[in-house]
């Protein structure tokens, strides 16, 4: 009788330990299962927010460089070049038989392509002599020159203006020789002076007609040249002038402006997209349409339930089967 009841124990005892691992094997399974589905989970968020970054910064990256990009094209389609030096090779006609000129000093140049000049923005045209201060020059006086501009409809016009180069007086001339004698005897310095002829102020081209020759003469046989430039100045005004003269403050305030703007386009455009109605035709769309879709997510939410309660019904189980196991062994060994 003992001994069968020591057999009952030990089957039942045997039983109730193969469904406690079995139970312990579901549980490890089940916890196995919710891990992975965790995991999965933060994998998923974390990919998602990396992705999402990964956007805002590469969106960031491509507005600034639209916007840069949008300002650089601005200024040098708006902005003209601000001078325009063009060297100027004075001719003359020699005299055949005495030293000196037999002709007034003249030159020729011609706009295109070497100066190109913006519709509508209005230029100074001035010629800049360098002469030697000498004694010749500082006996000639005034002297006139002239500049006239030749328009590609055959028009022409004329502008004169006289000049005169700086006094100095003789005590002035010895101090200065006397102080600046070693850059003299080096030839790092000579004694030479600039003259700045202003002939046109506020010059516009013709958009029809415009410019293609500019004719110089400089009136005076004993004037003596060393070089002469021709400056072609922009006078700006109004978005000009602010743009060339406070570069960063147009550059930050335009391409702040441009960044504002093609914001405003993205979140219209994001906000056009992706609106509540796009979504829904999204969804239509994937292939689960109506009532199937809701059918299948049903389904899926039913069959994890039913895994949760068979879960919790084995556990149930296992527990009953081994109070009734503690409670027969306590009886036998009574």
């Amino acid at each position: 009788m003992e001994k069968k009841r020591a057999v009952n124990i030990r089957s039942t005892l045997g039983t109730t330990f193969e469904r406690g691992m079995l139970y312990s094997k579901q549980k490890a399974e089940y916890t196995a299962v919710k891990a992975r589905e965790h995991a999965r989970g933060v994998m998923s968020t974390t990919k998602q927010v990396l992705y999402n970054a990964l956007a805002t910064v590469l969106t960031f990256v491509l507005i600034i460089s639209i916007a840069v990009f949008m300002y650089g094209t601005f200024y040098y389609a708006y902005m003209p070049l601000e001078m325009h030096e063009e060297p100027v090779n004075l001719q003359f006609r020699a005299c055949p038989d005495q030293m000196g000129l037999c002709s007034f000093p003249n030159a020729s140049v011609h706009l295109h392509p070497k100066i190109k000049l913006m519709q509508g923005q209005p230029y100074s045209i001035s010629l800049r002599l360098e002469v030697p201060d000498s004694v010749n020059n500082q006996a000639l006086g005034m002297f006139m020159s002239c500049l006239e501009v030749v328009y590609s409809n055959k028009n022409k016009e004329h502008s004169c203006k006289s000049s005169i180069l700086e006094f100095r007086s003789e005590l002035l001339r010895i101090i200065e020789t006397m102080a600046y004698s070693p850059f003299f005897l080096t030839g790092t310095s000579t004694q030479r002076q600039w003259i700045t002829i202003n002939y046109f102020s506020k010059f516009q081209d013709d958009p029809h007609f415009p410019a293609k020759e500019l004719i110089l003469e400089v009136q005076s046989k004993y004037i003596q040249v060393y070089s002469a430039t021709l400056l072609v100045h922009a006078e700006f005004s109004g978005l000009r002038h602010i743009m060339y003269h406070h570069p960063w403050i147009s550059t930050v305030t335009g391409v702040l402006s441009n960044v504002v703007i093609l914001t405003l386009i993205i979140l219209m455009s994001w906000t056009r997209f992706f609106t509540p109605e796009e979504i829904e035709q999204m969804d239509r769309d994937s292939g689960l349409k109506g009532s199937l879709k809701d059918e299948v997510v049903a389904k899926l939410a039913g069959e994890q339930a039913e895994k949760e309660d068979d879960l919790f019904n084995a556990e149930k189980d296992d527990i009953e089967i081994i109070k009734e196991a503690v409670k027969m062994g306590v009886e036998n060994i009574k």
